[in-house]
């Protein structure tokens, strides 16, 4: 993981010129449950051109594809001495662990390498253009069969989005929906996602990228799939969308 001091992404940043910039969220993916019902990852950064630092901890419960009650967890430190990161973390984590505890998570399961826009573990300044987000990422199952996870996205509403009209200063964004299909040979494909509406959290995304996934085999058989979705989102923009994750989960019978 590199990090870099907000005096360093604020010179940074000035060397970038017009190219877009943001704040880029890095993953820790904690893992599943031992039965494969729950999934759990940490995103966490340093806010841009502020002294600030937030994580968060995602706890999925795979049966419904819906955040685990209580989750997720988010700590927001502000400080000016340059360990926002790590205490934001080790609050997060502290809060998070007696329901990772509860849950059994810590399960690695199996990582699907995608093609991220940057670096996973990589926190600072966020550059769409140079990595753009992959909108596929091809994998085998556990029993051999080929699959394909494919995301889209269509604009659905605009939203009033903190520092999108210039520093300080809101302006209205077309927030846009998350379209997330499974192929799998010898199958029908499957839609596991399709927004409808946007949520609060994602009411700015602008675009969604594969940047993994994992999956995870139940001692019943039961396959477990995690997609990792990387978004670049306008909210709280500062001279560029923020790079922030989601997951998307489903259950697969035993073949």
């Amino acid at each position: 993981m590199i990090r870099q001091s907000l005096a360093t992404l604020a010179l940074l940043a000035a060397a970038a010129g017009q190219v877009a910039a943001g704040d880029a969220a890095a993953r820790r993916v904690i893992g599943f449950s031992p039965d494969g019902t729950h999934f759990a990852f940490e995103q966490y950064t340093m806010l841009y051109d502020d002294d600030a630092a937030f994580s968060e901890f995602v706890i999925v419960d795979t049966r419904t594809d819906r955040f685990a009650a209580g989750t997720p967890i988010r700590v927001l430190v502000r400080g000016d001495d340059g360990l926002d990161e790590t205490r934001a973390r080790a609050a997060a984590e502290k809060k998070a662990k007696p329901l990772l505890e509860k849950l059994n998570i810590g399960e690695p399961g199996t990582r699907i390498a995608g093609k991220p826009s940057m670096g996973l573990d990589e926190i600072g300044i966020y550059h769409m253009d140079p990595q753009p987000l992959a909108k596929t990422l091809d994998f085998a199952l556990p029993d051999g069969r080929a699959a394909r996870l494919a995301v889209a996205e269509r604009p659905l509403k605009t939203a009033v989005c903190a520092g999108y009209g210039g520093r300080a200063t809101a302006a209205r964004a077309m927030g846009h929906g998350l379209t997330l299909t499974l192929d799998v040979a010898g199958s029908p494909p499957v839609t596991l996602q399709q927004d409808k509406a946007l949520p609060k959290a994602r009411e700015c995304a602008e675009a969604y990228g594969l940047a993994e996934a994992w999956w995870h085999k139940a001692p019943d058989g039961t396959i477990t799939l995690a997609a990792l979705v990387e978004y670049a989102d306008n909210k709280d923009y500062h001279a560029g969308p923020n790079r922030r994750f989601m997951a998307v989960t489903k259950r697969l019978a035993p073949r």
